[in-house]
């Protein structure tokens, strides 16, 4: 069954994107820019920024989309409350799933290097 991308996955408002921006980790890539900050909601919630700079509406739609499968096939790394937020780069749209997934996953992974056994991220991370 396939998980769905609902309200308490997302960063809705300016504010939530704010804090992450503010005291979230950066982990920059070939495809995007991947800022993480920690939550109290306990749950993985995921934020999109794709400016125009990437592409018409076309392009951006698809970025978010490949984005959207990306996260949702990572979603098995629950448990920890994390806030990510996801700036795409023009590179993006001109790529597979499978190549958005690789990077996705990798990201993550130095994710999970930078994080302290509690889940929070050092102050040496910032």
């Amino acid at each position: 069954m396939r998980s769905r991308y609902g309200a308490r996955k997302r960063l809705r408002t300016a504010a939530e994107f704010d804090a992450v921006f503010k005291r979230g980790v950066r982990l920059g890539g070939r495809l995007f820019l991947l800022v993480v900050a920690p939550n109290p909601h306990r749950t993985l919630r995921l934020g999109l920024a794709v400016s125009r700079r990437v592409g018409g509406a076309v392009e951006r739609n698809r970025a978010r989309r490949l984005l959207r499968e990306s996260f949702r096939r990572s979603e098995h790394r629950g448990g920890r409350g994390l806030d990510l937020v996801v700036v795409a780069h023009r590179d993006l749209v001109s790529c597979g799933q499978v190549e958005v997934d690789r990077e996705f996953r990798e990201r993550l992974r130095r994710v999970d290097q930078k994080l302290g056994p509690d889940g929070a991220i050092p102050a040496a991370a910032h």
